[in-house]
């Protein structure tokens, strides 16, 4: 399995973490200056590969996370109504977690 970690910044832009970068930030070890005193969405996207029968299974988990005036995650919450994914955002997030695992063989729609 994968996990993929998106976060949707306040200029319309969608910023990926790998799994490591994602821990430190989680841990605290690594702040986001450029996210200091903000409130950002996060996307969470697990992919478990192809089982016997072909089928990949995708998993998102939504939340809204603040940092710190030092770009430290300092909360995580669930998302409120002002804060939802809107289903291009939640499908542009799948869509890049699956470019690996399935490359050239899905279609934006």
């Amino acid at each position: 399995m994968t996990v993929r970690h998106f976060l949707l910044t306040h200029d319309d832009s969608i910023e990926e973490f790998s799994e490591e970068e994602a821990a430190r930030v989680a841990s605290g070890d690594t702040p986001l200056p450029r996210f200091a005193d903000k409130r950002l969405r996060y996307l969470q996207v697990s992919v478990e590969q192809a089982d016997e029968s072909g089928q990949i299974q995708v998993r998102t988990v939504g939340a809204v996370v603040g940092f710190d005036e030092e770009g430290r995650l300092q909360e995580a919450a669930a998302p409120e109504d002002e804060t939802e994914f809107t289903s291009f955002e939640h499908d542009a997030c799948v869509q890049f977690a699956l470019k690996d695992t399935v490359p050239g063989r899905y279609a934006l729609n």
